[in-house]
């Protein structure tokens, strides 16, 4: 814009002597040159306050709600026409500035769970007139973690591992249990437990083996598998966490993490750092977590999913499939598929989609609907594990047990 009001100056008001466009030319381009060079020493003098930033507390939040930061910047008022905002680029979060007594103060909204370092903030130094605009990144060492949020949910029932059992039939009996079982004969055995009856028909030694007792253990494993869409099924983890729906021993798991959670403030960091994880490395983690926080393969483990398909789906699939193989002893797996609200399957006919072209609205933010079709993929792809799933809202704060079209249905 400058460049076109000087060559009108040039051309017009000079070459052509139009005192009109003289008068205008000489003022606007004075005007240009005034916003540029306020703009530009704003711009340094912020740049040079914000590199001096001092060391600040850690940052812990909560997605989906606003808190000041205590970071803030002049407004500098005694610069005429001259604009100051910014945004966060790492971590992710909305910022809103709060003009109080003569500075800005932030105040963000945090979108995604996570642990950062630093904070690298974008600042935008334009004048009133929109003719110019000086943008710089500001950098700050400091501790963010980032926890995901439980929206409406209160509470998640979850299924109890099954174990050893703490009763027996008789008082009289051993606390193994009374031998009803049987086997085939080992080195070993006693002579008194074999059925000679059995032996005298098959020819085969069978001996009685004491019964296996069952009981609902106190310990319940649980895993978080990420990817796109994966903020309701960490608050949904964390409201299971809070709520003690665990029981009174859990442990809990994520992608990204090598080690497990064994308390709620671990449990908040597993989650938290589970959000670093690449999108296509999601539920590579859930195999070796099985096989070293079940030991025996006897507790049942209930596995926070998302609500849309991605690289994380077939490979949760395969990896329950071969642990409820027959030659496998063990327990199935329990599927918990969340999301923050689910937009209808909009069914349309040919002629309407030839007249309309449908798009749906982006949304960005901690609270974001997922596509019934992506949720009805991904249940009928969890329901070929024959595993039990279990729909969950988190926006809504409601469950719908079976997992299947009814509960798509009815969400």
């Amino acid at each position: 814009m400058r460049g076109s009001v000087g060559g009108a100056l040039v051309r017009y008001g000079i070459r052509h002597i139009d005192l009109l466009l003289l008068v205008v030319g000489t003022v606007g381009l004075a005007l240009g040159l005034a916003a540029l060079l306020s703009t530009t020493l704003t711009a340094l003098v912020l740049w040079r306050r914000g590199r001096k930033m001092r060391d600040e507390e850690p940052l812990r939040l909560e997605c989906g709600y606003a808190a000041r930061t205590g970071f803030s910047l002049s407004n500098l008022w005694f610069v005429p026409f001259v604009r100051i905002r910014w945004n966060w680029e790492v971590p992710e979060a909305s910022v809103r500035l709060v003009p109080l007594k003569r500075r800005l103060h932030e105040e963000v909204t945090p979108l995604r769970r996570g642990l950062h370092d630093t904070i690298t903030r974008r600042v935008e130094v334009s004048d009133a007139f929109g003719l110019t605009r000086l943008t710089f990144t500001l950098r700050q060492e400091r501790v963010v973690r980032f926890v995901p949020s439980m929206g409406a949910l209160r509470q998640i029932r979850v299924v109890r591992s099954i174990a050893g059992g703490d009763e027996i039939s008789n008082p009289a009996g051993p606390p193994e249990g009374e031998r009803v079982d049987l086997r085939h004969y080992a080195p070993g055995d006693p002579i008194k437990f074999v059925l000679w009856k059995v032996f005298a028909r098959s020819r085969q030694l069978v001996v009685r083996t004491p019964e296996r007792a069952i009981a609902p253990t106190r310990q319940t494993v649980a895993y978080l598998v990420t990817g796109a869409g994966d903020e309701p099924a960490a608050g949904a983890a964390r409201v299971a966490v809070d709520t003690g729906a665990l029981g009174a021993e859990w442990v809990l798991g994520a992608d990204g993490n090598d080690a497990y959670a064994k308390s709620p403030v671990q449990a908040l960091e597993v989650l938290a750092r589970s959000a670093s994880t690449p999108t296509e490395l999601g539920g590579s983690g859930l195999a070796d977590f099985l096989s070293r926080a079940t030991p025996g393969g006897l507790a049942r483990a209930v596995v926070f999913v998302p609500g849309r398909p991605g690289p994380w789906l077939d490979r949760v699939i395969a990896t329950v499939r071969a642990r409820s193989a027959p030659n496998q002893m063990q327990s199935p797996v329990e599927f918990v598929v969340c999301t923050d609200g689910i937009v209808p399957i909009v069914k349309t006919t040919w002629w309407s989609r030839l007249a309309f072209q449908i798009r749906p609205e982006a949304q960005r933010g901690p609270v974001t609907p997922a596509p019934g079709a992506d949720v009805a993929a991904v249940l009928r792809a969890l329901a070929t594990t024959r595993a039990p799933v279990t729909l969950i809202d988190r926006a809504g704060g409601r469950a719908y047990p079976g997992g299947h079209h009814r509960s798509l249905e009815a969400a």
